[in-house]
Formats: C-alpha cells, structure tokens, sequence
C-alpha cells in the first residue's frame, strides 16, 4: 500500500483508546516494555521511567492534542497529557494496533 492508497480508518476516542490500553497493560503484565529505543533511551534527561509511563497510562487522562494519522506506519498516533509516579505533568505519545490490541510508546516529556 503506499502512502496515497487505502482508506484511513477513523481514529479512537479517548473512552475507547483508554479502554485498549488498560487492556493491553492487564492482559500482558509479563510482556516486554513497549516502548520503543527512542521513548527508553534517547532523552534520559527527561527523567521519566517506565513506571510513570504505565501510572499515567493508567491514570485518567485526556489528549493533549488531536491524533495524527503516519501514513508511512499507517498507524494514528495520540498525544496523551497524564502525570507521572509523583504527580508532575507529562505528555506520552503512543502508536495504537487496533487488530492485535497493542500499543507502542513512542516518545514521552514533561509538560
């Protein structure tokens, strides 16, 4: 498919793309981190571990933005605007697979 074929499916609302994640986090405790080389490694500045990602996935949330669709992964792509362990504001930018039920976090900051 290249980028300018096929039909973009419509993006979920934030009740629904709550509810795939908290599925994914419950139904999958031992899975690996998913979060990707760039979100683990590349701004260890930030100071912002994986368990403040999955407390703020976890918290009640809201989008920090409207979805973007990448034609290029053909995935929709939420900007989700949560806290981490301590309660500081953080935006976490998550790529969804709505046929297998998974996520994958793509790069995370204080707010």
């Amino acid at each position: 498919m290249t980028d300018s074929e096929g039909t973009i499916p419509s993006s979920l609302s934030e009740e629904k793309l709550r509810k795939l994640v908290l599925e994914a986090i419950n139904d999958a405790p031992d899975a690996p981190n998913p979060e990707t080389f760039h979100a683990r490694y590349d701004h260890l500045e930030r100071e912002i571990q994986f368990d403040d990602v999955i407390h703020g996935l976890e918290q009640k949330w809201h989008f920090e933005r409207p979805p973007v669709f990448n034609k290029s992964s053909w995935q929709w792509k939420y900007y989700i605007a949560t806290e981490t362990v301590d309660g500081d504001p953080i935006t976490i930018v998550i790529a969804v697979c709505t046929t297998d039920r998974s996520f994958e976090v793509i790069t995370r900051w204080r707010a």
